[in-house]
């Protein structure tokens, strides 16, 4: 494929007037707007009773694997309110944007970790939405500038210590720019956001009748996507991808495995090490792929233009490996969205009481300093902290979910459309829902307890190598912290 053909790969533009950039794209009419979609990706178009419906991405039932983009569809379609288009969602995987249009209005609503990301404006009265902010700025371009914010943002301490760097969903680096988030729907009119989930009380259940409904749910999940896409897993030495595989167990065989060898890790290194050799043990073949390979300046010149936030010192130098390495039309699986259920921000299983929202915005304090993130962070927080909004769930849940993933990772797999598409069997509401109604104790550190657990019901033998062993490294520096505490230096225990 040619590097031409990259630019901008996957991704969309809904505007009021032409974009004579996008020529080349398939464009489909919707009201008096026109929808400009690249060729790669998926686009499925449904009209009935007045209103017309366009799914951007793929999406799948994995009880029923069987119904089509289409049915789906149109099953969304037939529903009466936001509601009802909520709970059909409810149960559907995928990485998708639905756009419902009727009478030149639109109603957006977005998978559930919002992996597949949506950008909107109102400029001179018109709406406009899209991937993200460059192809908005094919069609407006005097609202897209590299001002306060963006300086603010790219100038910061965290930015520049940070290879991944990424802020809250919600907002953008430009004045007037939103982003949509997990769990709301946008209506155009309004420009309103409105949360659609969660709508019931959150009850802890059972954990051996939960467990067996998610184990089944994730394996159901993997056998679906497999029958109907080319997958890949990659590999690494951490829960996400082990548990996965566990869940992959009837769908190997059709499946690629393999692990990507990037920055500083080589042989030895745990998440090379022990994939190469859990697979070995497991008898599936699978593929060390390099990432360190030089990018080339022509390759580096598209990435930079895909995106505002192109990660090109990182995310981009992997994504060359990996365009190099993997075969076409390979949808790779990742792990991602599942550390909601593995309480990533209070790993101990104990969420901390938060009395003001200064305490929030203390939990992610690499933030402090820059005024368009702390505004966003207050907003957030001061909507989900009412009981009614968030109906008994964990706020940090809740804020991995919708603020972290649903930016950070969205972005991730943004800029790796160039390369692959996307497929993250945990990006499903009802399997996310699942995990949360879990106790805490169950899915978190130490142990892990659920993840174990469901391997050993899925394919127990995935087990025949540890999840993420100590380093040297870090024992050495475990031993110095309880030397220090037992000399009466427990400052220095942090």
């Amino acid at each position: 494929m040619s590097l031409e053909k990259l630019k901008f790969r996957r991704q969309f533009l809904l505007s009021p007037k032409s974009c004579f950039e996008l020529e080349g794209w398939n464009k489909e009419l919707l009201g008096e707007h026109e929808l400009y979609v690249h060729p790669d990706c998926l686009k499925t178009v449904v009209t009935t009773n007045g209103k017309k419906g366009v799914l951007l991405g793929h999406i799948l039932n994995p009880r029923k694997s069987d119904l089509t983009n289409t049915s789906i569809l149109e099953s969304l379609l037939e529903q009466n309110n936001e509601q009802g288009i909520a709970e059909v969602l409810y149960e559907l995987v995928g990485r998708f944007v639905l756009i419902i249009e009727e009478n030149n209005t639109f109603t957006f609503f977005n998978d559930a970790c919002g992996l597949k990301s949506f950008f909107y404006t109102q400029y001179n009265n018109d709406f406009y939405a899209a991937s993200q902010p460059l192809l908005l700025k094919l069609v407006t371009k005097d609202l897209i500038v590299e001002g306060e914010r963006y300086k603010s943002y790219h100038n910061s301490d965290y930015v520049k210590g940070s290879k991944e760097h990424w802020f809250p969903s919600g907002t953008s680096l430009y004045k007037d720019v939103y982003h949509l988030v997990a769990n709301h729907y946008l209506k155009s009119e309004s420009l309103e956001q409105t949360r659609y989930w969660p709508i019931k009380n959150l009850e802890i259940g059972g954990y051996e009748e939960s467990k067996e409904k998610f184990a089944e749910l994730l394996k159901l999940t993997m056998e679906a996507g497999s029958k109907k896409y080319n997958l890949g897993l990659g590999l690494t030495s951490g829960y996400d991808s082990r548990i996965l595989l566990s869940a992959s167990k009837d769908a190997a065989e059709h499946m690629l495995f393999y692990t990507l060898q990037y920055r500083n890790l080589d042989k030895n290194s745990n998440d090379i090490r022990i994939p190469v050799s859990l697979t070995s043990k497991l008898k599936i073949p699978h593929q060390v792929m390099d990432c360190r390979i030089p990018i080339t300046d022509s390759f580096k010149k598209v990435y930079l233009e895909n995106s505002d936030m192109a990660h090109l010192d990182d995310w981009g130098t992997i994504a060359y490996g990996i365009s190099q390495n993997l075969p076409k039309d390979t949808m790779s699986v990742k792990g991602s969205c599942s550390e909601t259920g593995r309480c990533f921000f209070y790993k101990n299983g104990v969420h901390p009481k938060f009395n003001s929202s200064q305490d929030f915005i203390d939990t992610y304090p690499k933030w402090k300093g820059i005024p368009f993130i702390e505004e966003r962070m207050l907003v957030w927080y001061d909507e989900v902290k009412q009981s009614k909004n968030n109906k008994g769930y964990n706020i940090l849940d809740l804020f991995h979910w919708e603020v972290s993933t649903g930016s950070w990772q969205t972005q991730s797999q943004l800029e790796w459309d160039i390369v692959h598409d996307t497929f993250t069997p945990f990006n499903n509401r009802e399997l996310l829902d699942l995990m949360l109604h879990i106790d805490t104790k169950y899915r978190s550190k130490p142990n892990y307890v659920l993840y174990r657990d469901t391997m050993k019901m899925l394919w127990p033998e995935v087990l025949l190598e540890p999840i993420n062993p100590e380093t040297s490294k870090v024992k050495l520096k475990q031993k110095i912290k309880s030397v220090l505490v037992k000399i009466g230096l427990e400052k220095y225990n942090k």
